[in-house]
């Protein structure tokens, strides 16, 4: 009896085996030619006050549409995901169009693009994207012993009057002695002139005596200085008459983690006329 039952057990077992060799699921790839191909993800950075209108419904690289995804100021198309979309080195025309019809002309602009991965910057409706190249493989750390994250900062950020507003340092803000939060510390990360992009820096995440821990570290906050060292202002209300320290608080970030923050859009005269926005990639 238990010769029978161990033959019908190596039948059914080499039954399955060979269902399996004659069922594999395979999905068709194409190796990127990357002597004739580049890869660029396209970020819409243009200096307005932030609404929905102007929104980005459409792109076309070389007059062929390439995404149909709402994509807002500040933000990177595709989406939110920083995806990229694979073009012809050399020339590339690139196109956006917003509206519910996706036909009402945006942002038109030929430019050279060079072979590797780029992200592009669309900071003026009348220049060339700011063209960033991003490394093939990204710094991760040692999962086991680091908490580092990493931060890229891109300086697009404007005066009330459109001209560029010079160079800008970009500072995690830690509070001293906890739980006291009256009281920081400033943690420098980088400083670019306007249309530059710093390196990635390493930028330690805080446990926060947690003993087992996810990785991630939420409720920071990030600050900006000019040259003379002064933190930079805004209005924070629609009925502020007075500009006050202006602070980016409650991200979230994780080690091992690459990211892209980019400052985009312009200072203004009143909270309406203001349009300042720190906007983060999570790149891996």
């Amino acid at each position: 009896m238990m010769k029978k039952i161990f033959t019908i057990v190596s039948v059914f077992a080499l039954f399955l085996l060979t269902s399996c060799e004659k069922n594999v699921i395979t999905y068709g790839a194409t190796d990127l030619d990357v002597t004739t191909k580049a890869q660029v993800r396209l970020v819409y950075d243009l200096p307005l006050v932030t609404t929905s209108t102007e929104n980005i419904t459409l792109l076309k690289y070389n007059d062929q549409i390439t995404s149909q995804i709402s994509t807002a100021l500040g933000g990177i198309y595709p989406n939110s995901t920083a995806k990229y979309h694979v073009v012809p080195i050399g020339s590339l025309k690139v196109e956006t169009f917003k509206g519910a019809t996706k036909d009402v002309a945006v942002y038109s602009n030929t430019f050279n693009i060079a072979a590797g991965k780029w992200s592009a910057f669309i900071y003026n409706k009348t220049e060339a994207p700011l063209l960033i190249q991003d490394p093939e493989e990204y710094e991760t750390g040692n999962p086991w012993i680091d908490t580092v994250t990493y931060i890229r900062f891109v300086n697009l950020f404007h005066k009330a009057d459109g001209t560029p507003y010079g160079k800008v340092y970009l500072k995690g803000r830690r509070p001293a002695t906890l739980p006291n939060v009256s009281t920081y510390d400033y943690v420098d990360i980088a400083a670019c002139n306007y249309k530059e992009a710093s390196a990635y820096v390493p930028y330690k995440l805080w446990r926060k005596g947690i003993a087992v821990w996810s990785g991630t570290e939420s409720s920071m906050d990030f600050v900006l200085f000019n040259e003379a060292g002064e933190q930079i202002t805004s209005f924070a209300t629609s009925t502020a008459t007075v500009k006050t320290p202006l602070a980016f608080t409650g991200y979230s970030m994780t080690k091992g983690v690459n990211y892209i923050f980019h400052l985009n859009g312009k200072e203004g005269t009143n909270y309406a006329g203001q349009a300042i926005r720190l906007s983060t990639i999570a790149v891996n």
